[in-house]
């Protein structure tokens, strides 16, 4: 398996925690430290974040797969880091949030059957 397809899958698990935290908060909104609680659950999710876009910007300028634009992959971090926030607010807009979730999970999954 390629460092890309890791990161990837890295980044597939933290979208689904991310979701998973938006339900449990849904329900009954829990009590968080912001420093004990969220910032490093928010810093993980950049740190992958990061990671990623240092390996799947060059593939992408490097072997043009169909589908998956720079300007794409960008958003797919910006959205998973906005719900990363907005999961620890069980009150955030469900269609909004869910909409996100999707489009960073479809883009993801695109990469890893295209990478490398």
């Amino acid at each position: 398996m390629s460092e890309i397809q890791e990161v990837t899958k890295r980044l597939l698990q933290q979208n689904e925690a991310i979701w998973e935290l938006y339900l449990a908060n849904q329900k009954e909104q829990q009590a968080f430290d912001f420093y004990k609680d969220m910032k490093p659950f928010v810093d993980a999710v950049k740190e992958t974040c990061d990671a990623w876009l240092l390996l799947v910007i060059p593939w992408v300028r490097k072997d043009h797969p169909t589908y998956i634009g720079e300007a794409q992959l960008r958003q797919v971090t910006d959205n998973i880091q906005m719900i990363a926030v907005s999961a620890f607010n069980g009150k955030s807009f469900y269609k909004h949030f869910n909409d996100h979730y999707q489009s960073v999970e479809y883009t993801l999954k695109r990469v890893l059957e295209k990478a490398p």
